[in-house]
């Protein structure tokens, strides 16, 4: 599984604001500090502000600054809002009907592991990646193919 580009730049929105708290932020900083374009960001920050993430203040010394602390954030949320189906393949939208098929099985499984790892994501905030601790969790390793 990967996430859209589009979801990445708005963790990278979120990170940016949370770790400058006490200014508006323009989006052409972040622009020139990620070497993202201009565009992109507007429509990620036009999304992180209808989805209440963000608000904005136009005119001069205005921008864009969180909504709420970093650690009122929930990482799931964002990720879920930002990629809105999560579905892995066509047999998880329901079609098939047999309970007992290998395609309703794999359905299931694949049900699960979206599921666990929305959940994961929900345990954690904005506010976690901000900290100096050290990584939440070892790097999974791919999983090895019997050949």
């Amino acid at each position: 599984m990967q996430l859209t580009r589009f979801t990445d730049y708005s963790i990278r929105v979120l990170v940016y604001l949370a770790q400058h708290p006490d200014e508006w932020v323009t989006i052409r900083q972040i622009s020139d500090d990620y070497a993202i374009s201009r565009n992109h960001l507007m429509k990620v920050a036009s999304f992180l502000g209808n989805h209440g993430y963000l608000r904005s203040q136009r005119g001069p010394g205005g921008g864009i600054r969180l909504k709420t602390e970093p650690a009122d954030i929930i990482l799931a949320d964002v990720i879920v809002d930002a990629e809105g189906d999560m579905t892995l393949l066509e047999c998880m939208d329901g079609a098939v009907t047999d309970i007992n098929s290998p395609q309703s099985r794999l359905r299931g499984v694949l049900t699960n592991a979206v599921q666990a790892f929305v959940d994961v994501l929900g345990s954690h905030t904005l506010e976690d990646l901000l900290s100096p601790r050290p990584a939440i969790s070892e790097p999974i390793r791919k999983a090895s193919v019997a050949r």
